[in-house]
């Protein structure tokens, strides 16, 4: 019988990569638990966890029998994000990382929204938790529902690099490409084949998955309403010293023009892609040429910092960016770029430094 099929569907499935996350798991959990939203199911996906994550994880799975704990060899958080997504039977879904939290009216309010305007995605603001700070991070200036090809593009700009937000927001925002604060319908998901893409290490990865959404959706819906506590961690994947930098911008330049080549044929965000490709090689010259931990010579750093700039897209992106989108250091970046000037940005860099030790 139909009826029985739909009765037994889970309204949202919550997905949770976790990975040594024994600190925070607890409040993660507990304030899943607290939804008031009661037709959830809570997907523990342990990626190989070492520290006493799988036990937590498998404590609260023997408590409450809404929660599935999947234990698996590490992969990475979008193949946990994958796995779980495959495990997952609720109408809506929605991925809440370990070491931050949900506000309790979340998944009530986010599938509420979604039924009543008959959207795909529908996405609510979020706070940032710096130490005990709690600031507010406003994503549009107005909620709206939208549904026109046009206005949903304009999100996929948006999420690409802020600065094309349609509607900014009077205070400056980030994480406009998280999925901690998107409830989505999960069979839209299915028919459009939407995952993560795991060759991204993690990084740029939940941004592609964020312009999927908005490129095949025929409707968003957006809540000024905080719905996730993010924390800001110092010492995430984005900030360590990576000395494969070079080859993980590879993978993301790939990864996103083969995305606006199948959805954008007319090249309708070109201009936002640019700005993220200067947006990572600023992010290159902090985790890779100038970080304290690169051990090359000065002088080889410079030279193959010269080099790469010589190469697509970098090459492009430096020439044809519109520099009065992007933040002033990388307006900085840029201009010096163009004048070929690496001494001159490797000092300002180390005066950077200094001036935020101070």
């Amino acid at each position: 019988d139909s009826s029985k099929e739909v009765e037994n569907m889970t309204k949202f499935s919550i997905i949770v990569p976790v990975y040594q996350a024994q600190s925070s798991l607890d409040r993660c959990i507990k304030s899943l638990l607290r939804q008031t939203l009661s037709d959830i199911e809570i997907i523990l996906v342990d990626d190989g966890s070492t520290d006493q994550s799988p036990s937590i994880c498998d404590h609260y799975g023997a408590e409450d029998p809404r929660i599935q704990v999947i234990h698996k060899p590490n992969e990475g958080v979008s193949a946990a994000r994958n796995d779980g997504l495959l495990a997952a039977r609720g109408e809506w879904v929605i991925f809440c990382d370990s070491d931050d939290w949900m506000e309790p009216y979340a998944c009530e309010l986010l599938c509420q929204t979604g039924t009543e305007k008959h959207v795909d995605v529908v996405l609510g603001d979020i706070h940032l938790i710096q130490k005990e700070r709690k600031i507010y991070n406003q994503f549009f200036a107005e909620e709206f529902v939208w549904r026109s090809r046009r206005r949903l593009d304009d999100l996929v700009a948006a999420d690409i690099y802020q600065a094309y937000c349609p509607l900014p927001p009077s205070t400056s925002s980030i994480g406009y490409g998280g999925p901690w604060n998107k409830a989505v319908r999960r069979q839209f998901l299915l028919d459009h084949e939407i995952r993560f893409d795991t060759k991204l290490g993690g990084i740029f990865d939940d941004i592609l998955y964020t312009a999927f959404l908005y490129a095949n959706a025929s409707g968003v819906a957006y809540v000024q309403r905080p719905v996730y506590n993010y924390v800001l961690n110092p010492s995430s994947v984005t900030r360590s010293y990576r000395p494969d930098t070079l080859a993980v911008n590879h993978r993301i330049f790939q990864a996103f023009s083969s995305f606006i080549h199948s959805h954008a044929p007319n090249k309708r965000w070109e201009q936002a892609y640019q700005a993220m490709v200067i947006r990572r090689l600023e992010e290159s010259l902090r985790l890779y040429f100038f970080h304290p931990s690169n051990e090359m010579p000065r002088s080889t750093r410079l030279a193959l910092l010269r080099k790469t700039i010589r190469t697509k897209p970098y090459f492009t992106a430096l020439r044809t960016v519109e520099k009065r989108k992007l933040t002033s250091s990388q307006r900085k970046m840029v201009s010096l770029l163009r004048l070929h000037w690496m001494g001159g940005l490797w000092i300002l860099y180390q005066l950077k430094v200094i001036l935020k030790k101070i």
